[in-house]
């Protein structure tokens, strides 16, 4: 088992911090639309009011910079551990990372709205699992939260986190 994990360390970090930084994301955005509704009392019922779109593209902000910040410290601490981590690396680490992040943000809306359109073709009743309706947003969320862990580790590996040069 020790073999395997160091074999696959990397990966299996990488994966460990992905799972870490979609919950930082998903708490941030359901926190945010939850207190919007509830400690604000913006009525969240209509999806196509002005008031809900302003407080989920706001959400989709915060919870991307939580998110990022959160990924970019985690991945260079413990995940990419053979790059490059010297001083005179780190604002250029960050400004790459973000960037890859902002490619990585674009297919999530992308993806997180086509999904759910399609989806809302099929799903009339959406089932519920330990609670949790899946709707047709939350199943496109989770599909697009796959896709940017994949598109994330690519980017982070072969653009951000390059290993020292020796």
């Amino acid at each position: 088992m020790k073999a395997l994990f160091k074999k696959y360390r990397e990966i299996i970090m990488y994966l460990i911090f992905g799972v870490l930084t979609t919950v930082v994301g998903f708490g941030t955005y359901f926190l945010i639309m939850t207190g919007a509704e509830h400690l604000l009392s913006i009525p969240m019922d209509n999806e196509t009011s002005v008031t809900y779109i302003t407080v989920y593209v706001i959400a989709q902000v915060i919870q991307w910079v939580a998110a990022v910040l959160f990924a970019f410290f985690t991945n260079r601490k413990w995940v990419f551990t053979e790059a490059d981590r010297s001083k005179d690396t780190f604002w250029r680490q960050l400004i790459l990372f973000a960037g890859s992040r902002v490619a990585s943000f674009l297919l999530d809306l992308g993806v997180t709205y086509g999904c759910t359109l399609l989806l809302a073709l099929w799903i009339v009743t959406p089932p519920v699992i330990l609670g949790i309706a899946l709707t047709p947003g939350v199943i496109a969320k989770l599909i697009a939260a796959i896709l940017v862990i994949i598109a994330n580790y690519v980017l982070s590996k072969l653009i951000v986190f390059k290993k020292k040069k020796q």
